[in-house]
């Protein structure tokens, strides 16, 4: 692990020992990963089983008790959600959450707030600078929706297009500042198939070096098509990692979650 943490890019987010408690629940009990950079990691296990939780704690969002998170060498316990984001920490939700008043463009340009040098007066007056900013915002915004396949929504409304459509946009949004950690909640949640196979396949084109990218997910066809390595979550706990063979051939995942059918 020590290894791990001496990479002069900080390719991984590293987990250890890591409690969370509310009163006397005992939500996340001494949960230890490692999420490397340039794979794509799956985070599965039943309802309940301390998954969007544990996405909370890496995000700051929660304070764990007990255990550290680190990323890059440094301890992140800390720092504030802001100042994760500020590291490059971004993240989905399990609902798609758009502007409807904002086009796709608008909405994905969003992501790009933290790295915005723009003052509250270029917003009001239309200063050189920031009309100069909002192309270059608007350019990297159709980049991102490009390289999930959709930018020819760019200026079309939420209300205007499907889920499967919205779900990207909402990706693209997360992605648009390149971030270095990735957390993505349920991103196939309300797709159809045809929907859930778009989605699989601009998931795989985020996978980059430079990039953890995680993705919570109760479809485990699409977990197990795009995913390097897979840990899995129950009571809160991680009860298996490995592969999706090695995660599909472990007989007590498929008793507790996959079920025989499944296998």
């Amino acid at each position: 692990m020590s290894a791990v943490l001496q990479e002069p890019d900080g390719g991984a987010l590293v987990v250890e020992q890591l409690s969370l408690s509310f009163g006397g629940i005992h939500v996340l009990q001494e949960i230890g990963m490692t999420l490397r950079a340039g794979q794509i990691t799956g985070l599965i296990g039943p309802n309940g089983a301390g998954k969007t939780s544990f996405f909370n704690c890496l995000t700051g969002l929660y304070a764990p008790q007990v255990g550290a998170i680190r990323f890059g060498g440094r301890r992140l316990e800390r720092v504030p959600p802001a100042g994760r984001a500020a590291l490059g920490f971004s993240r989905s939700f399990q609902h798609v959450a758009l502007c409807p008043e904002l086009s796709i463009a608008e909405n994905v340009m969003i992501g790009l707030h933290r790295l915005s040098g723009a003052g509250w007066l270029d917003a009001i007056l239309p200063l050189a600078r920031g009309r100069a900013e909002r192309r270059a915002h608007r350019s990297q915004a159709v980049a991102a929706l490009h390289r999930l396949g959709i930018a020819d929504v760019a200026d079309a409304m939420p209300a205007q297009l499907p889920p499967g459509v919205l779900r990207l946009a909402e990706i693209a949004r997360a992605t648009v500042g390149a971030p270095r950690v990735l957390l993505l909640d349920e991103p196939a949640a309300g797709l159809n198939s045809v929907e859930t196979h778009d989605l699989a396949q601009a998931l795989k084109t985020l996978r980059s070096p430079q990039l953890v990218l995680v993705v919570v997910e109760h479809d485990m066809d699409l977990i197990m098509e795009v995913c390097d390595q897979i840990h899995v979550l129950n009571v809160g706990r991680v009860l298996a990692c490995g592969t999706p063979a090695q995660v599909r051939a472990n007989p007590e995942v498929v008793r507790v979650y996959l079920g025989d059918d499944d296998v």
